[in-house]
């Protein structure tokens, strides 16, 4: 969709990546068809190399500050630089959706 296609270009910009996924989880989280609320990212930079991985985040959150303030509801990410990519490809699992708001589970 739109979104993921913007997710993309503006993270191929700004981070120049040697490896990129965008999906979209939005129907995993009980969105309507189409709604792109819901993403992960894996992002592999040199950019990343000797940064934190909050510091690392935040260069993802810089590039997408338009879209997370808009239309992106909720944001995963994997970024690694290219060596710690070629030691271990995998992207670990992320939890399931628990739906509804924080008051519904509560009980309020």
């Amino acid at each position: 969709g739109p979104l993921a296609r913007a997710i993309r270009t503006k993270l191929d910009a700004a981070l120049q990546p040697t490896h990129l996924q965008v999906l979209d989880e939005s129907s995993r989280h009980g969105g309507p068809p189409g709604a792109e609320t819901h993403f992960a990212v894996v992002v592999v930079s040199g950019c990343f190399a000797g940064l934190s991985p909050l510091q690392r985040h935040r260069l993802v959150h810089a590039a997408l500050r338009a879209e997370l303030a808009g239309p992106l509801h909720a944001l995963a990410i994997v970024a690694k630089t290219p060596q710690q990519w070629e030691n271990d490809p995998c992207v670990p699992p992320r939890p399931p959706c628990l739906g509804g708001s924080k008051q519904e589970r509560r009980g309020d």
